[in-house]
């Protein structure tokens, strides 16, 4: 997956920084990210349990 990280500075707290990553676009990471957001994604990752 590729991202594009954004860095924000807090000017309250110096020492604080907000940092954002998005999708770059053109990429299939958008869909991937929906994806692993969705009900199949997260029931795919499931495993079972044995005991």
């Amino acid at each position: 997956m590729c991202f594009e990280s954004t860095q924000l500075r807090i000017p309250d707290r110096p020492d604080l920084t907000v940092v954002l990553h998005n999708a770059v676009p053109g990429t299939d990471t958008m869909r991937k990210l929906e994806w692993l957001a969705s009900p199949e994604g997260r029931r795919s990752t499931l495993r079972p349990v044995s005991g």
